[in-house]
């Protein structure tokens, strides 16, 4: 197989699990750069990366196909449209970036440069979700979608003590609706895409950030609840009830431990086989999630 050379952008809690998936899945991982440069030399060690960059332009400049952008959600258009602009293929963290208008920027400049530019969301690329929407015709109509992703935070202590990493900071566009309610949207917006009213009402921290939150969009003849929580914990899972039936899956909409190997393996398939037309429609959907995204936010304002 073809081999994929790519440079990863970040040093954070996320890096060493989509490092790993995508070693797994045949990219030649040949690069990587963090803010925190003490951080990325070990990472370089634990999964043999040839190269430790000193800046991001000099990530860019070396040698690689794709750029993975693990980094914190407020520079994810910045990075990515640097990216662009340097003639090379992205993959962006969700949450894809902080507004609508940037997702359109970015999806314009991929579209002309003839680029390939992916949201990493795992939820839209699992087998489980996958058999689940294969299934669904045998339920008849559908009414009801409930989608849950509850995980009590291991940075929630932390937080309540002042101790306020990225994913409870506002500053950083962290909260339950970004982190976690993200993974619920993208599952709903795939079935039925753009509803005709979005809500969205929190419980909020001693800084304001959403630590739990439920999302109420309106299709006609049907209504997709969304709820997270970064505060507490129950079994996740997403129900769809229809006239004639329901399904279930099971556990955390995001797929578990083994879940960034499906999306990657996605991508890797879509770049080698320039199926362009296929990426086109994962990026139309990432745009329509955003626009949701934004409606949400300004819901709760």
């Amino acid at each position: 197989m073809e081999s994929i050379r790519i440079g990863i952008a970040g040093t954070g809690k996320i890096i060493p699990e989509s490092v790993k998936a995508l070693q797994e899945t045949g990219y030649e991982v040949v690069s990587i750069w963090g803010r925190h440069p003490e951080k990325a030399q070990p990472l370089a060690e634990r999964f043999r990366i040839p190269r430790v960059c000193a800046s991001y332009v000099e990530l860019l400049a070396s040698g690689i196909d794709f750029v993975y952008i693990g980094l914190v959600n407020t520079v994810h258009f910045d990075f990515a449209r640097q990216a662009l602009e340097a003639g090379l293929n992205v993959i962006l963290e969700k949450p894809f970036c902080s507004s609508a208008m940037q997702a359109r920027t970015l999806a314009e400049m991929a579209r002309s440069k003839g680029l390939y530019l992916f949201e990493n969301i795992s939820s839209l690329y699992l087998p489980a979700w996958q058999a689940l929407r294969d299934q669904l015709p045998d339920i008849g109509t559908v009414r009801l979608f409930q989608a849950d992703f509850s995980q009590y935070s291991s940075r929630y202590d932390d937080y309540l003590q002042g101790r306020i990493a990225p994913a409870f900071d506002p500053a950083c566009e962290g909260g339950a609706l970004r982190d976690l309610n993200v993974y619920n949207l993208h599952l709903a917006v795939s079935l039925f895409g753009t509803p005709g009213e979005a809500l969205y009402r929190a419980n909020r921290g001693p800084n304001g950030i959403d630590t739990s939150g439920v999302a109420l969009l309106v299709y006609p003849g049907c209504l997709a609840v969304c709820s997270a929580a970064k505060d507490s914990g129950k079994p996740s899972g997403v129900t769809i009830q229809g006239e004639k039936g329901c399904h279930h899956m099971e556990g955390t909409p995001n797929g578990g431990s083994d879940r960034l190997r499906h999306p990657f393996a996605a991508f890797r398939d879509m770049y080698l086989q320039n199926n362009r037309s296929a990426m086109l429609a994962a990026l139309d959907h990432t745009l329509a999630v955003m626009e949701v995204l934004d409606r949400l936010t300004a819901a709760d304002q």
